[in-house]
């Protein structure tokens, strides 16, 4: 029985150490003259702070079909979020209501076309951002329960769908 006892006690040595081999081989954030971290450069606006990622909400892979007036399908845009809770707000409470949140904005995207007025392949981001946050604070309740919405990635289908 002993050589089994040291077979498994040396398996779970090793996972262990490759679970903590990935963080320990990260590099540190690196502190910019300010006491903050550094932005990373990724896209064009500047980096979410710890404090602002805490209080978010992520709402990635999102998809808001484009149409025209008379409903005629033109195009979809697929999208990532983020929706940042009021502060104060029970930010746990509404990531446990997140599948609500996300069923409540599909069906507002099925409701308003969020394109560019004349072009089906960009999207109007206020428009979007209004509508969504409307919809999801409608969901959870309480009107000031989501105070913004910040797209990430934003990917139409068709390059040239203006028709």
């Amino acid at each position: 029985m002993r050589p089994n006892l040291t077979r498994r006690l040396l398996i779970v040595s090793a996972l262990g150490f490759l679970a903590a081999t990935p963080m320990a081989l990260a590099e540190p954030p690196k502190k910019d003259g300010h006491g903050g971290h550094e932005a990373k450069g990724e896209g064009e606006g500047e980096s979410p702070s710890d404090k602002e990622i805490a209080r978010s909400i992520d709402m990635s892979g999102l998809v808001f079909p484009m149409f025209d007036e008379k409903g005629k399908l033109k195009n979809y845009i697929f999208v990532s979020a983020r929706m940042l809770a009021g502060p104060g707000k029970d930010v746990w409470k509404y990531r446990e209501q997140q599948h609500f949140i996300r069923d409540a904005i599909v069906r507002a995207a099925h409701r308003t076309s969020f394109n560019v007025k004349g072009d089906y392949t960009k999207l109007d981001e206020k428009l979007a951002a209004e509508t969504c946050m409307k919809a999801a604070n409608e969901v959870v309740g309480d009107k000031d329960a989501l105070v913004s919405m910040t797209f990430t990635q934003i990917a139409s289908q068709a390059q040239t769908a203006k028709r």
